[in-house]
């Protein structure tokens, strides 16, 4: 009778540890965080760039999470115009015409946001996750859709340059 409680109290031991375990391996980490401005002037929110890891040499492989907390409100398809601005800036003009049809599709999920509000990218699996207040509003598939779409904040010609050296700790 006495083993009963014991092996109970193990079992809950081994059930929690194993939990604890699986919750530590979707523990992120911020790296490194910016301000989000409007027309370079107004700020509108705050990123943050997480990884599993933040001594990574390249912050920007997988797994990557970038995150945009709001602190005014900013309508939804005012995000679809921005990124497909950028991404035809820093993709190629053969890159952006196959992959426009996935990118407006995967556009077409943002919501208008208010104070509050978070958006989150993460790259992880071979696969690009938008949410909404930890809600997934969509995915795409391929390492590859996701290099390019990090492009916006990260390629040559960014959203902003302040805000991507932030996000990279350049500055």
């Amino acid at each position: 009778m006495a083993t009963r409680p014991l092996t109970r109290i193990v079992m809950l031991a081994l059930i929690l540890g194993s939990h604890t375990t699986a919750q530590a391996d979707d523990t992120w980490q911020a790296c490194h965080q910016a301000d989000v401005k409007a027309l370079r002037v107004f700020t509108v929110g705050e990123a943050i760039l997480l990884r599993k890891n933040c001594q990574a040499s390249d912050l920007l492989t997988p797994p990557v999470k970038l995150e945009f907390a709001y602190f005014r409100e900013v309508p939804g398809d005012a995000f679809a115009k921005a990124a497909m601005h950028y991404l035809e800036k820093n993709l190629t003009k053969d890159t952006f015409t196959a992959l426009s049809p996935r990118l407006e599709a995967f556009n077409q999920h943002y919501r208008d946001v208010s104070d509050g509000d978070r958006y989150a990218l993460i790259w992880q699996q071979q696969q690009l996750e938008l949410y909404l207040n930890d809600t997934l509003l969509t995915h795409e598939t391929g390492d590859t859709f996701a290099r390019h779409y990090l492009q916006i904040w990260f390629g040559n010609t960014p959203y902003s340059r302040s805000l991507k050296q932030d996000l990279l700790g350049a500055r």
